[in-house]
């Protein structure tokens, strides 16, 4: 049910992101030692347009893509751009036995701290400290 909530919300912050806006990809991986955020997401918010967002579902061995919505549509990729990044945890009910118990701080992009450069020179890495 949140995943369906958080892709809404995405739909509605995401829809003036445009079309045709050399945007690029950008794949990264989540590090975790508390546990497994598979099928939780990655959103990233740009600095100067925090309307300007991102999203990707946390695979089964922490790595995700990032997509963004033109048109209503997803796309892959970014506008280049520096970025602010934080987890997005889904709901008991969408497939997860239980919410891990990561630190708060990493839901906010205010507080995560965690910044991504687009276009990235790799992949993306975030490492959720266990405090």
């Amino acid at each position: 049910m949140l995943r369906l909530f958080a892709c809404g919300a995405a739909v509605a912050l995401l829809a003036g992101c445009g079309g045709s806006d050399g945007a690029v990809p950008v794949a990264g991986q989540v590090a975790w030692p508390g546990g497994d955020l598979a099928g939780h997401m990655v959103e990233v918010a740009q600095v100067n347009d925090p309307t300007v967002r991102g999203f990707g579902t946390i695979g089964p061995d922490g790595r995700f893509a990032l997509e963004r919505l033109v048109d209503g549509k997803t796309a892959p990729g970014l506008p280049p751009g520096e970025y602010k990044a934080r987890l997005i945890l889904s709901d008991e009910g969408d497939g997860q036995t239980k919410k891990p118990k990561v630190p708060a701080r990493y839901l906010d992009v205010r507080t995560a701290g965690w910044s991504v450069t687009v276009p990235a020179s790799g992949d993306v890495a975030l490492t959720v400290a266990a405090k």
